[in-house]
Order: structure tokens, then C-alpha cells, then sequence
């Protein structure tokens, strides 16, 4: 029984220890050091988020998005294409075409794709852009030119 007794006082002093902070500034109670570190810690998080974005940094410095299809300088011909592009799990992709609005495109078998269908002859330019859940851009392609017979 004298031995339970020690390990937990031992346990208790160690967790004591480490608990209390190593600085000499004026003193906090645990709650209070507790409760401050809560409520900056989501904010400063936040902060850092944006600074990453707004810096054109990626917030998951793997993250990568490529156009796989239409090659670049491609012929399509035909009434339908499916657009193939690959992208980390860091959001959603969209597509645009010659420099137009942002369109969603669609995730399946681990691409992301966009159903191009009505078409006309000529010349295209085809970007994409990966966004990150909170509508910022994460990365965006460089136009991907093909042609439509």
C-alpha cells in the first residue's frame, strides 16, 4: 500500500511540474493561463490562414492541381469532352474558359472533371483553380490552349 502511495504522489508532483509555467512574469493562475490560451489560439490560427492566402502561399504546401486533359495544343472534335483534372483534397476545383466565370466541376474515381458538351469550332483557352473551403483560391493553373473541330 506505501508503494500505490508513492507512485501517486510521484505521479502528482511530476504532472505539478510540468504544469506550472518556467517564466518569471507575473503569476496566473492555471484557469486563467488556460482560459487566455483558448481563446487566442483559434484567432491567431485564423490570422495565419489568411496571411497564407493572401501571400499566394499554399495553406498545404502539397497541394498541387493539373489539367490532365485536353493536352496542351490538343484537337477535340465531337460532341462531348470530359475535362480530367487532378487536385489535392484541399477544396473544390473550378474551371474557366478563355478567362470567363469560375465554373464548378464535378469529383469522381479521384479526379475532378467537367462535362463539356455544345461546343463550337475555334480556339480555347482552359484554366483551373483549386478553393480552399472558405472561397479562397489555394492555386490556380496556367491556361491550357486547345482547339474544337
Amino acid at each position: 500500500m506505501a508503494t500505490k502511495s508513492v507512485k501517486k504522489k510521484d505521479v502528482q508532483e511530476t504532472i505539478s511540474q510540468t504544469a506550472e509555467p518556467k517564466t518569471k512574469k507575473r503569476a496566473v493562475s492555471k484557469k486563467t493561463a488556460v482560459k487566455k490560451t483558448v481563446k487566442a489560439s483559434p484567432a491567431k490560427k485564423n490570422e495565419d490562414i489568411k496571411k497564407a492566402v493572401s501571400s499566394d502561399k499554399n495553406i498545404n504546401s502539397n497541394a498541387y492541381l493539373v489539367i490532365d486533359h485536353p493536352a496542351n495544343s490538343e484537337t477535340i472534335c465531337g460532341q462531348h469532352y470530359a475535362i480530367r483534372i487532378g487536385a489535392s483534397q484541399d477544396g473544390y476545383v473550378e474551371i474557366s474558359f478563355d478567362n470567363g466565370e469560375w465554373i464548378p466541376c464535378r469529383f469522381g474515381g479521384g479526379y475532378w472533371w467537367f462535362d463539356w458538351i455544345y461546343f463550337t469550332p475555334g480556339k480555347y483557352s482552359i484554366a483551373a483553380r483549386l478553393v480552399a473551403p472558405d472561397g479562397n483560391t489555394v492555386l490556380e493553373t496556367a491556361p491550357r490552349k486547345c482547339s474544337v473541330c
